[in-house]
């Protein structure tokens, strides 16, 4: 670098250091899927730190989404909220109805016309609210359809004979169900590999897969109508059903962990998962893999997933500016790139997938363009003041029918009355 070039710079430092001098924000943040991804968050926040004289972002880990989000709450309403989060994205109207956070769409104006187009706008879906910008993406996702080839292969005869191609994976709910059985391996009683795992714990969001495979919808876009007692609601969860109870190719109930800790080890033939699980897979699986859309019905469909920066209400004006530049700073082609690579979720900068690294790094594991990829057919995930109340409404129920305890009309029944009430209660 040149003389002068060195001066330029040390003259932004001392720009930068005097507008944000002794600026310290704190970051409440989860991890949705795999705990050591706390450290890669430390590390790029001390990058920021050491690149931004006067802030300093003190992240504090607060566990998975739902932990997140009580922390916030309880931050919120004790006067003391934290200057930024990520939260689960289904959470935006219960931060609105507490009116805590603040509108992005003044930050985003000042970067210029073009600043939003290098990111995915389906990720926006679950930022948009009363017409403004409340959050940033960050940690995205999608559930993505996994695959064991090598039991693929070993099953292809009977795959063919079944009029099935053992090179992919499943395409229709008709075609899921055909596979899954011919992948089933059995011993006496006891079933030694299923064919399928639809996790427990996050069914809520498979679940929702399902409706917009199926060309419906759960819970609208307006926060105002549940739609659990459609005869496309009924239609999936019958299938859950069949799969689980009847056919008995998933297991009655598995919890989201462990759902890929048995597909690593070779107990399952296919899952349904985050795209945040791919770090897990590449390292553990002794098998070759392959990751492919949700199957369809109607039509291809996922709603997505992860959480989003919020910059939060109540602060000082310099801690929010603050707090921008450091989401600015999170979401930039190169770390947005980083992030991806190490955690799985899809990079939320499109500009990204132009960088060397992640070019080499996709060449090396392909089944990463799927999430990205299957962004066409995505769709905002359903949101709603209190939703972690709903989603223990819908977990409970669809728990109930996967280990068989109750049955898809009376589970549908119950969470429509129960959530419509939550809707009717809260609905802005």
């Amino acid at each position: 670098m040149s003389k002068r070039g060195v001066i330029v710079l040390l003259l932004i430092f001392a720009v930068l250091a005097t507008a944000f001098a002794g600026i310290e924000l704190k970051f409440y943040y989860p991890v949705g899927v795999s705990g050591p991804l706390a450290r890669v968050i430390d590390g790029m926040t001390q990058e920021f730190n050491d690149s931004h004289p006067g802030i300093t972002v003190v992240p504090v880990y607060c566990g998975n989404y739902d932990d997140t989000m009580q922390k916030v709450q309880t931050a919120v309403m004790s006067k003391n909220p934290p200057d930024i989060a990520v939260v689960e994205i289904s959470e935006l109207y219960s931060l609105l109805a507490m009116d805590s956070i603040l509108p992005l769409d003044e930050y985003i104006a000042a970067e210029g016309e073009e600043f939003l187009d290098q990111f995915w706008p389906a990720f926006f879906g679950n930022a948009i609210a009363k017409d403004k910008i409340w959050g940033f993406p960050f940690q995205r996702s999608t559930p993505v359809f996994y695959y064991n080839k090598d039991l693929f292969k070993k099953h292809s005869k009977a795959l063919l004979d079944a009029g099935l191609d053992p090179n992919r994976a499943p395409r229709t709910w008709y075609e899921l169900v055909d596979y899954a059985r011919i992948l089933t391996e059995r011993k006496g009683n006891e079933t030694t590999v299923y064919g399928l795992i639809l996790p427990g714990g996050w069914n809520d969001w498979i679940f929702e897969a399902f409706l917009r495979q199926n060309g419906s919808f759960l819970i609208d876009q307006e926060n105002r109508k549940a739609n659990f007692d459609s005869p496309e609601a009924l239609q999936a969860l019958n299938l859950w059903y069949k799969l689980t109870t009847e056919l008995k190719v998933s297991p009655p109930l598995r919890p989201w962990n462990m759902t890929i800790t048995d597909f690593v080890s070779g107990n399952a033939a296919m899952m349904y998962y985050s795209t945040g699980g791919m770090p897990t897979v590449r390292s553990m699986a002794n098998f070759d893999f392959g990751v492919a859309y949700l199957p369809m019905h109607v039509t291809y469909g996922t709603p997505v997933g992860g959480g989003d920066f919020h910059i939060f209400k109540n602060i000082p004006k310099a801690n929010q500016d603050a707090a921008w530049e450091y989401i600015k700073f999170m979401t930039t082609p190169e770390r947005a790139a980083y992030w991806s690579m190490v955690s799985g979720y899809v990079s939320v900068n499109k500009d990204s997938y132009e960088l060397p690294e992640m070019i080499e790094f996709l060449d090396e594991f392909p089944q990463m363009w799927t999430a990205a990829n299957q962004l066409e057919f995505s769709y905002p995930k359903m949101m709603a003041v209190n939703y972690q109340q709903i989603r223990k409404i819908m977990v409970t129920n669809l728990d109930a029918v996967q280990l068989g305890n109750k049955t898809p009309q009376r589970a549908l029944q119950e969470m429509q009355k129960e959530i419509q009430a939550i809707l009717d209660r809260y609905s802005f």
